[in-house]
């Protein structure tokens, strides 16, 4: 996978390359694509052939030489074993765009050794293939399916040794001009079979596995051309100290032209049948889920994360029977913060960094800039779903909490939390009192509880919970008994 990513990144850097008819396959063009490939290399690596175009009869054959790299940062520390280069076909066609195609496999073997101690690695993909059209206007891929036959990771020392592996592996990106300089940009996959097994260590031997992994990612509204326009002067610019004047304003204005960046972002990623086997015994989930999202670099920027299992195991034996009747069938914890001032922060950087000096922002300058982030120095935590459900209990929580952080006796909230199947989980509480006396005080609690509740339809009992800043309590709009 390493190695496809590297031969990818290799197709990304047509850079400079603008669309053009359909033209017939040359050396003078092979020449030309390859200068574009290694436009920021140094020389001496330009003339070791680390990236090389030559021109076939109805193709560009493009060959990345990883070798290169070794001996150009070779020391007696490091020692690797099955380094070949790596071949991908560019074909002109007709719009402009190139489709580029790489079939593949690596099978290498390697050591660090560091002082006295050496540190073994493996990596093994026995087939890897690329698929896609790019497009040089975007500097991506239109469309790209990547596929990998079984991967195999590992590594010893000493003190702990590591192996992993994933069966077949499956990708697919699409990216679609909207707006211009705008795209929209999704990528879809699955890995098969992932295990994983650490040994050594703290944790003694632990096994972990899956599967599948199954990912959805998702760009709305990329500003791809500003982006490039911003990238490209910084690859121009890294090596000086620092900057002229003029270079500096353009700088600030391509910050500015960035916002927001994009306009939305998601990802998933879902894990099927995980195990996870430990000395102490194995715990296990039907699914495991893992989400991210936010919503650009915005004067109100939402980033969102969540966490989510499905029918969690633990080991046999582990839990008393009577605790297995309140472990949840399904947990999430989905939350996230909002009302961050991103586009302020960059505007600010905007207005009064001077990247003509070592240290472009004074320390008073910084400070102000992580004001600004949060707005009156609030920070604000949405719960979006917060909720465990069994065949004995049906809770959720969702609602907001808002700190500052540089005054900690301040906060406040505003969260609902909702119960189905109450009478349920008191009986379960009751029935099972004598064998865990804390049930006996869990189902007090709840019933003083549901004397505060408001019915929320369909069997369901809610807690409408104010904090205010002051401390003060209230429940359903009614101030908490016995608070000072």
């Amino acid at each position: 996978m390493r190695r496809q990513i590297l031969m990818a990144s290799a197709a990304l850097a047509l850079v400079s390359a603008s669309p053009v008819l359909a033209q017939q396959v040359s050396p003078a063009e092979a020449e030309g694509i390859q200068q574009r490939l290694t436009r920021y290399l140094p020389q001496e690596m330009i003339d070791a052939g680390l990236v090389t175009v030559r021109a076939a009869t109805s193709f560009y054959e493009l060959r990345f030489d990883p070798a290169v790299l070794l001996d150009k940062a070779r020391s007696g520390a490091v020692a690797i074993e099955g380094l070949k280069p790596v071949t991908a076909y560019l074909r002109p066609l007709p719009e402009g765009t190139y489709r580029i195609e790489a079939n593949e496999n690596l099978d290498i073997k390697g050591s660090v050794t560091l002082g006295e101690e050496k540190n073994a690695f493996s990596y093994v993909i026995d087939r890897m293939k690329l698929d896609g059209v790019y497009d040089p206007e975007i500097l991506y891929f239109t469309s790209a399916d990547w596929t990998t036959g079984r991967l195999a990771f590992s590594s010893s020392s000493p003190k702990e040794s590591v192996t992993a592996s994933v069966g077949e592996t499956a990708m697919r990106t699409v990216a679609e001009k909207k707006d211009a300089g705008i795209l929209d940009i999704s990528s879809t996959g699955v890995m098969k079979t992932f295990a994983q097994t650490i040994t050594g260590g703290e944790a003694g031997r632990v096994e972990i596995g899956a599967d599948s992994l199954d990912i959805d990612v998702s760009m709305d509204g990329a500003r791809y051309k500003v982006l490039q326009d911003f990238v490209f002067f910084v690859l121009d610019n890294m090596h000086k100290e620092k900057l002229e004047p003029a270079e500096a304003k353009q700088l600030m204005e391509l910050l500015r032209a960035s916002l927001p960046v994009f306009d939305n972002l998601t990802e998933t990623i879902r894990a099927s049948n995980v195990t996870v086997g430990t000395e102490q015994g194995s715990f296990g989930a039907e699914a495991v889920t893992y989400d991210l999202s936010m919503n650009g670099v915005a004067h109100s920027t939402r980033f969102g994360f969540g966490f989510g299992v499905e029918k969690p195991k633990p080991p046999a034996g582990l839990l008393p029977a009577v605790y297995e009747g309140v472990l949840p069938e399904k947990a999430t914890f989905r939350m996230a913060m909002a009302d961050l001032d991103l586009a302020g922060a960059v505007n600010y950087l905007a207005d009064h960094a001077d990247f003509t000096k070592a240290e472009p922002l004074t320390e008073a300058q910084n400070e102000e800039l992580g004001r600004i982030v949060l707005p009156n120095g609030a920070m604000t935590m949405e719960f979006e779903d917060v909720s465990a459900v069994s065949p004995v209990y049906d809770i959720h929580l969702s609602g907001k909490m808002t700190v500052y952080p540089d005054d900690k006796e301040r906060h406040s909230a505003d969260v609902t939390i909702t119960m189905r199947d109450f009478d349920k989980t008191v009986a379960y509480l009751q029935k099972n009192s004598a064998t865990v006396p804390e049930f006996a005080q869990a189902s007090f609690g709840l019933l003083m509880m549901k004397g505060l509740a408001r019915d929320a339809g369909d069997g369901a009992q809610a807690w409408d919970l104010t904090l205010g800043e002051d401390g003060k309590v209230l429940v359903n709009g009614r101030p908490l008994p016995f608070q000072p």
